[in-house]
């Protein structure tokens, strides 16, 4: 495995983005971008599951979602972009690791409030029907997931 990784990150595009005035730079702020897509969509709708503010209605909050799945898009393309700059240094930090669970954690936690919440959004904004306590903690948890990812990929910067 090493050999591999060794491999992507002796490439010249590797060494273009590593060493560059500009690559890392330009792919490090598309990778914010995206991440500030993402995450402050998803705070936007979390909070609103949570019921702050109530008033705030949920059926167009679901248009939103494109632009998570955007945001989504560019990090995962600049995400693998930076790796292959430090293959073998990501691959075994364990820090990086938890990244990318809670990455995933946070896409899957993602998928689900949409499928499920945005489902009932109608009869949650007109007042027929209520968020349950159980989606209310998973969007607790999104926010917490998307902290812990934010946190854990500033971290691996200076491990």
């Amino acid at each position: 495995m090493n050999t591999l990784l060794q491999t992507i990150q002796d490439t010249s595009f590797a060494d273009w983005v590593r060493v560059s005035e500009w690559g890392y730079p330009i792919v490090l702020t598309l990778h914010s971008l995206g991440l500030a897509l993402v995450v402050g969509v998803l705070f936007i709708i979390d909070l609103r599951i949570i019921g702050i503010p109530r008033s705030l209605p949920l059926v167009p909050m679901r248009q939103l979602m494109r632009l998570v799945w955007l945001g989504f898009t560019v990090n995962l393309l600049t995400g693998l972009t930076l790796f292959t700059a430090d293959a073998v240094k990501f691959y075994h930090s364990p820090t990086f690791r938890f990244k990318l669970l809670a990455v995933v954690s946070g896409v899957t936690l993602a998928a689900i409030l949409n499928s499920i919440v945005f489902k009932a959004a109608p009869d949650i904004d007109s007042g027929a029907a209520r968020i349950s306590p159980a989606f209310k903690g998973m969007a607790i948890l999104s926010i917490l997931v998307w902290l812990a990812a934010i946190s854990l990929g500033r971290y691996v910067a200076y491990e």
